[in-house]
């Protein structure tokens, strides 16, 4: 939209086909989410004098669209027709991109995003409005990126003098320009352009300039003498926080509080904004550095900064009253009316900000803090977090003159820790990437190599623990026993042996002093900080281990989800063999829809148990090892592990079930459903667990089904429906249920079933089990004769799995979807869906959907071919 109308495949614009096709484009683009009436779209294309057959020449239009679109790698259901109209869903959008980098401030991407004028291109009258609407936002967004380079200095004559050109009426422009060329001492240029600008508006729209570019035309002449300009040299090498400028430049009206944890950069961006904004404030650029984590210096009080920005201001040591209230008197007389920005730097609290703020809404005023000031009214806060990681890279490259291979990852992507890592690798051209990466890489020696003359990262974390009361010290130090991930307030209770209402209190202060990030989360430095501390006490790790090993319910284990895998991991390099074992066997149940974790934690439960000499325990780790490596589709490492499982003598019948029906699911899944059922028969010798039972029996009928044996399976459904003792296992045995009735001739009771198991597995809130019913549900209205409803619901089972690693599933869901397009005479999008299903049925091993899929897309491919 933003240039001429098109799609994009990759590095392939897809232009439309006429320009009936493009003013048809253009119109769903501009409404694009939303449903576009077929009347609008006659106006576009035809606008006063369509012809009488103007409604089908354009749904034959939109359809010849909707397959140039289809061509260009857009989904087939991405443009459908809707009630009375058509709508368009493009996955990425031109215009999107330029809202969402306007809305954070990011200008220059903005504008980037443009690649010509607004619908270039498209004749259409119905559309000039909106085409000049979108013209005028983009004049609107270069307005503010010019003058945001007019601030910092940047030499943009020639650029507004072009658009001062194109756009003689735009005071705005003409404005900033002015204010460029007094930049430059081109004083009477700048009164040229506003005589000449003036001149237009009284000669053309009978108007006299209005304030912005009066107070422009006021500058010049006045020439005031440039107030003084205390402010630091603007950091080298700055990279990135362009948000984080953003948010500054836009709160200046209230004073803005810059807080971070210590080497952050808080400073940095404060004097970039402020030197970004001088020229907006000609009486002056005040700075106080308040001294208050200076290694060596004494805090400075409120009475000691006003004295130095009196000075500052010219007013001589000696001509300045002693009292505190006396001095902020003064200051406040000396700030009165004018343009002033102060910069206050390294502020401990508000007490010591407070009497430093000006009593007039002209001055403008920036602190930085490691903690947040919220007793600061109206104070704007603008939280500045460790470098988004190209950043921190960049920032290395940029000091050390090396690319980054890995340091400021290590480096915890803080600012002040890369540059000293970077200044060390400059001065030693001898030293290897990869040596000094393995000095990194030892943990508990990582703070000792981030030290270089004066800078020193663990010195300047001391400073804000020294800040810190006894309770809130103590809380810092035993978090450092935590190995990672979020610290709930629980957890961070057990390790202090604190009620959960105190624990939480000292968090909070941790958090206010930027010790901590939010969330409760630990930087991998501080972390590191914290553990030097605390030195050798293992206590605070044994009472963790005690906590963790305790458990919790479902939403416990939601909670901790984050931290249970460096939990285990932990116990195991500690040699807490059995901690970890029983950790991870609580822990694996509940992190089944979280594949990465699951098979970590798994891993780390065989581990445990192998090294424990354990059968019994390792039997029950392999169990979990192969869940996770079926649920991730990895087949062949769930068959080795199921077979190693039941090659282990145990004393649990309950468990070797459960190790058979593995195993017949993998040998269904390779489509051998003789074998398969086999295992679930045997199993069911074995126990007498009800929900197990109601397990197998469900796998039991599946697998009788594809034997064409329907009233066995349908029997096991039943009988599996009857036994399940969970809403899950429930929903999944009545999807059964139905789709064997449907083969059996009952669609009606089969469609009910189907119904019912979809919505108790919703209500159940289990997003893998919604899934699965509504594929069973679309097979079941494939049999029932009704393939648009079943594309419905195979779309919404694929809509969940992309939420989901769950490979299986997807290729079942795939394959159902690709039924269904082809039996509605969709064979582009059915031959989409089968190639889909059989990519990722042959990655896995799963050969029974992948002889579906190629099936599936033969047909496809010949019913294209005799289109």
């Amino acid at each position: 939209m933003l240039g001429p109308v098109g799609a994009h495949a990759g590095e392939r614009r897809i232009a439309p086909v006429g320009a009936r096709q493009e003013r048809i484009l253009a119109a769903l683009l501009l409404d694009a989410g939303r449903v576009v009436p077929v009347s609008r779209l006659v106006d576009v294309v035809w606008a006063a004098d369509p012809p009488a057959t103007a409604v089908r020449q354009v749904r034959n239009v939109t359809t010849a669209l909707r397959r140039t679109l289809v061509d260009a790698g857009l989904p087939p259901d991405a443009l459908a027709a809707v009630g009375p109209g058509f709508v368009l869903h493009p996955p990425e959008l031109d215009l999107r991109a330029f809202d969402a980098h306007v809305g954070r401030g990011e200008h220059a991407a903005a504008l980037a995003c443009w690649r010509g004028r607004a619908l270039a291109g498209v004749d259409s009258p119905a559309l000039a409005g909106a085409a000049a609407a979108l013209e005028e936002r983009r004049l609107s967004v270069l307005h503010l990126h010019l003058a945001e380079r007019v601030a910092a200095g940047d030499d943009v004559v020639a650029e507004l003098t072009d658009l001062v050109g194109e756009h003689p009426l735009s005071e705005g422009f003409a404005g900033l320009l002015m204010r460029a060329l007094r930049q430059r001492g081109r004083q009477a240029d700048a009164l040229a352009v506003y005589r000449r600008t003036r001149r237009r508006l009284v000669d053309e729209l009978g108007v006299e300039p209005g304030a912005e570019l009066r107070d422009a035309h006021d500058q010049v002449l006045r020439e005031d003498p440039a107030g003084p300009c205390c402010l630091p040299g603007e950091p080298p090498d700055f990279v990135g926080r362009d948000a984080e400028l953003a948010a500054v430049l836009a709160s200046l009206h209230v004073p803005v509080l810059i807080d971070g944890m210590a080497g952050v950069g808080k400073t940095a961006v404060a004097v970039r904004a402020a030197h970004r904004v001088a020229d907006r404030f000609p009486d002056g650029q005040l700075f106080v550095d308040l001294h208050s984590y200076t290694p060596g210096r004494e805090r400075l009080g409120p009475s000691e900064a006003l004295a130095a920005l009196l000075w500052q201001l010219g007013v001589p040591a000696n001509r300045q009253p002693a009292g505190l209230d006396e001095r902020a008197a003064l200051w406040r007389a000396r700030t009165a009316g004018r343009k002033l920005l102060v910069l206050l730097d390294n502020a401990a609290d508000a007490a010591q900000v407070v009497p430093l703020l000006p009593a007039t809404p002209t001055v403008a005023v920036i602190i930085t803090s490691r903690r947040r000031l919220t007793e600061i009214d109206g104070a704007v806060p603008v939280p500045v977090d460790p470098l988004p990681s190209a950043d921190a890279a960049a920032l290395f490259a940029a000091v050390s003159g090396r690319a980054d291979a890995g340091v400021a990852r290590l480096c915890g992507n803080l600012p002040l820790a890369v540059r000293i890592a970077a200044s060390r690798l400059r001065q030693r051209p001898h030293w290897t990437i990869e040596a000094f990466l393995g000095r990194l890489g030892r943990e508990r020696n990582r703070l000792a190599e981030l030290r270089a003359g004066g800078r020193d990262v663990a010195a300047t974390f001391h400073l804000s623990y020294q800040e810190l009361d006894a309770d809130h010290q103590r809380m810092f130090r035993l978090l450092g026993a935590h190995p990672g991930g979020v610290i709930t307030v629980s957890a961070a209770a057990a390790l202090a042996e604190l009620p959960e209402e105190e624990a939480e209190r000292q968090l909070d202060g941790l958090l206010d002093a930027h010790l901590l990030e939010p969330g409760y989360r630990l930087h991998d430095l501080l972390a590191e900080h914290a553990r030097h501390l605390a030195d050798a006490d293992d206590s605070a790790f044994t009472r963790l281990l005690a906590y963790y090993r305790a458990g919790g319910d479902h939403h416990w284990y939601a909670a901790e989800r984050a931290s249970l895998r460096a939990v285990v991991h932990q116990a195991l390099d500690r040699a807490e063999d059995e901690s970890a074992w029983k950790i991870a066997d609580r822990a694996a149940p509940h992190l089944r829809d979280h594949h990465d974790d699951f098979r970590a934690v798994a891993e780390a439960a065989t581990h445990a148990a192998q090294r424990l000499g354990d059968p019994a325990a390792l039997h029950r780790a392999l169990g979990h090892l192969a869940d996770a490596h079926w649920g991730a589709g990895e087949l062949t490492a769930a068959l080795a592990c199921t077979r190693h499982r039941l090659t282990l003598p145990t004393t649990d019948p309950t468990a070797k079930a459960m190790a058979l029906s593995r195993l017949g699911a993998l040998h269904g899944m390779s489509g051998d459903y003789r074998t398969s059922a086999d295992c679930y028969h045997h199993a069911l010798t074995l126990t007498t667990t009800p929900d197990v039972v109601a397990l197998l029996l469900g796998n039991l009928s599946h697998a009788q089904e594809m034997l064409n044996d329907l009233p066995a399976a349908l029997s096991s459904a039943q009988r599996s429906r009857s036994l399940a003792t969970t809403p899950h296992r429930f929903a999944l045995s009545t999807a059964q249920e139905a789709l064997v009735l449907a083969k059996l001739g009952s669609h009606t009771r089969a469609e009910r079933q189907a119904h019912e198991a979809v919505r108790t597995a919703q209500a159940s809130d289990h997003p893998f089990g919604t899934a699965f019913t509504h594929v069973d549900y679309a097979e079941v209205l494939l049999l029932l004769g009704d393939p648009a409803q079943a594309r419905t619901r195979a779309h919404q089972a694929c809509e969940i799995l992309t939420h989901l690693h769950h490979p299986l599933l997807s290729t079942m869901a795939a394959n159902t979807l690709g039924t269904a397009c082809l039996r509605i005479q969709d064979p582009h999008a059915a031959l989409t869906h089968h190639r889909r299903a059989h990519a990722t049925a042959r990655r896995i091993g799963y050969r029974a959907q992948m002889h579906r899929a190629t099936t599936g897309a033969a047909q496809a491919k010949s019913a294209l071919d005799a289109l």
